[in-house]
């Protein structure tokens, strides 16, 4: 099996920065957990300030500095946001949260991707590489990858500088004799191990990985511990290395945190973009789609704000998804500055064949850009601003209609759908009979009437309210206007219903 690891180590500054456009790194900042810088950006190492110093001695060697308090729970949806992306390239994706902290160091966050069952769909292993690469860097998120035959080598692989190089140049994954090169070659320090057994074995001259298994196993466990032989031996894979497999829900969640909360919605275009492009790109490889997007505005101490955007057919542009969320955000007004912006898409449905077809000339392009049209009018007028007429069972005609919602995106039910009468119906449906005048069987609205076809029966609900008879015609008048009119069988009264365009 083919193991690639990818290690997170700024993802505790990166959650909290990920918003900021290019330009707004300048400020220096930290990120500090008990009382201890954990990472820091390119514009506070410039002034001196490193990992595992205090926030006093980091406050005076940098007099501006912007102390951001870490958030492990945004860490760890970060983390599982990135399972989900990594899950659309291979469906084994193992997340490893990070380590817990000592001295201001820890174990970073990483993915375990198993590449062997996906290289030929993503274009070969290069290409995947490149891919994955690019994808990171896009969402702003600082990444180190290592290769390897089991979990466990690929994630000391991706701390070792030169086989990260060597990953980013090679066409081909590397041979078996290879890899027990790389693992040989390894310092002990990156041995995934306790700091007492990392000491003890430089105690013991053991710098290399090779120096150390060169030992008979018998001895290393007896100095060691049986649970390091186990891991030596998942190391050089002669013993399985199993990690937990990650499933995806059936929803997209992404959030990005503003350290200088933002007071204008035209800020708010940027990371909008930028979560939209990671929502496209997931739907796009997972062949999913959403009806509904739903964005969640913090403003901190427990106020919030929720909008939502509705979709009649499945949309993978994100530039069209940013046009439609801009529409909507034109309509909100910022009472308080946003601190955070979250996208939660909480229904994930399968796309179906044919329902992304962008031919000019195909048929359904005039019904999508129907849609798209609705999509505009209610992304600036608001959801309840339109609606559409859909059937209903009914017998009678101002019963069979209803009002709808037109961003419902119709599936094709197995179940039975209502099919139109094929009759002629008025355009306009009076909501109340009108009682017409009658005299020496003679009908009279607006002058004479004269019937011209019919009677079509209807005849209903004698179980529950009574009889319903009607007999249905199409009369005229002297301006040949054509109306619809019936006789009730009960009274043998004539009403009016409806009027033909």
């Amino acid at each position: 099996m083919l193991w690639l690891c990818i290690q997170f180590p700024r993802l505790p500054l990166e959650v909290l920065t990920r918003a900021q456009q290019q330009g707004e790194e300048a400020l220096p900042q930290v990120v500090v957990e008990k009382q201890l810088v954990i990472d820091r950006n390119p514009a506070a190492s410039q002034c001196g300030v490193e990992t595992g110093l205090s926030i006093a001695t980091a406050s005076a060697l940098c007099a501006d500095l912007q102390l951001l308090q870490r958030d492990s729970q945004r860490e760890q949806q970060e983390l599982q946001h990135l399972a989900q992306w990594a899950y659309s390239f291979t469906p084994l994706v193992s997340p490893q949260s990070a380590g817990p902290m000592s001295n201001g160091e820890s174990t970073p966050a990483h993915l375990f991707l198993e590449l062997s069952g996906c290289l030929k769909a993503s274009g070969g292993f290069k290409a995947l590489i490149q891919q994955l690469s690019d994808e990171l860097e896009q969402m702003g998120i600082h990444s180190l990858m290592g290769l390897g035959h089991s979990p466990s080598a690929a994630h000391m692989l991706s701390q070792l500088t030169e086989h990260r190089h060597w990953l980013a140049q090679s066409d081909s994954p590397p041979s078996p004799q290879q890899w027990k090169q790389w693992i040989s070659f390894a310092p002990s320090k990156l041995l995934s191990c306790d700091n007492k057994t990392i000491s003890k074995l430089y105690a013991c001259g053991i710098k290399r990985v090779s120096q150390l298994l060169a030992i008979p196993l018998s001895e290393v466990g007896s100095r060691f511990g049986r649970p390091f032989v186990d891991y030596l031996a998942r190391l050089n894979g002669t013993r399985q290395d199993p990690v937990c497999s990650y499933q995806p829900p059936a929803q997209f969640r992404s959030e990005l945190f503003f350290p200088s909360p933002l007071d204008n919605s035209e800020q708010l275009l940027f990371p909008i973009g930028r979560l939209l492009r990671e929502l496209c790109s997931q739907l796009q490889r997972r062949q999913l789609y959403t009806q509904q997007l739903n964005w969640h505005m913090d403003f901190g101490q427990n106020k919030s704000q929720e909008i939502t955007v509705e979709l009649s057919t499945p949309q993978l542009d994100p530039q069209r998804l940013i046009a439609l969320t801009k529409l909507q955000m034109e309509r909100v007004t910022l009472d308080q500055p946003v601190q955070s912006i979250s996208l939660n898409c909480k229904h994930l449905l399968p796309l179906e064949q044919g329902s992304l077809d962008e031919d000019l000339f195909g048929e359904g392009s005039q019904h999508k850009r129907s849609q798209q049209l609705l999509d505009k009018l209610k992304a600036r007028l608001g959801h309840q601003a339109l609606s559409g007429i859909g059937l209903k069972e009914s017998y009678l005609p101002e019963q069979a209609w209803q009002n709808t919602d037109t961003l419902i995106i119709k599936s094709n039910a197995k179940g039975q759908q209502i099919k139109p009468i094929q009759a002629p119906r008025p355009n306009w449906l009076l909501a109340h009979p009108t009682k017409l005048e009658s005299s020496e069987h003679k009908l009279f609205y607006q002058g004479e009437l004269q019937l011209l076809q019919g009677p079509e029966r209807i005849d209903g609900y004698w179980w529950q309210h009574g009889r319903h008879g009607r007999d249905y015609y199409i009369a005229r008048n002297k301006r040949d206007e054509l109306y619809w009119v019936f006789q009730d069988l009960t009274t043998e009264e004539w009403f009016l219903h409806g009027v033909y365009s």
